[in-house]
C-alpha cells in the first residue's frame, strides 16, 4: 500500500512533546498540548490533537505552520482562539473585518491587548 505522506515522526494519543521544541513534518494524532512556549510545529499534521493552554505565558513563542493540517480537527483552547483572532486584529489592513473582530472579542481584546508585548 502506497502512503500519501512521510512523516518525520509520529506521536499518536500523546501528551506534552518534550524534545525536541521543535517538530517539522511530525504527525500528532489525538495528541494534547499545553506549554507551548518556544515549541515549533512547521508543517506538521495535528489531526483531532487538542491545544488546552489557558495561559498567556504558557502561548507566548509558539510557532506554528499556517495550514489546514494546523486547524483542521484540531481544538484549540478558548485562549487560543482568543489569540488567533487578537493577532488579526493588530494587522493592517481590512480595517471593517479587524473592527468586527475587536467586537467580537469584547473586553477580553483590551485584556490581551495590556498582557502581550507592544509591537509599535
Amino acid at each position: 500500500m502506497e502512503t500519501l505522506r512521510e512523516f518525520s515522526e509520529i506521536h499518536i494519543e500523546q501528551g506534552e512533546p518534550v524534545h525536541p521544541k521543535e517538530y517539522e513534518n511530525a504527525l500528532f494524532f489525538d495528541s494534547v498540548f499545553d506549554d507551548l512556549r518556544g515549541l515549533t510545529l512547521k508543517d506538521c499534521d495535528l489531526n483531532r490533537s487538542r491545544f488546552v493552554t489557558a495561559d498567556v505565558e504558557k502561548a507566548l513563542g509558539f510557532t506554528l505552520t499556517l495550514n489546514c493540517h494546523s486547524f483542521g480537527g484540531v481544538e484549540y483552547s478558548p485562549l487560543l482562539f482568543d489569540l488567533l483572532l487578537y493577532l488579526l486584529t493588530i494587522t493592517k489592513g481590512n480595517d471593517a473585518k479587524r473592527h468586527e473582530l475587536k467586537k467580537l472579542l469584547g473586553p477580553r481584546w483590551a485584556a490581551l491587548n495590556r498582557l502581550l508585548p507592544s509591537i509599535d
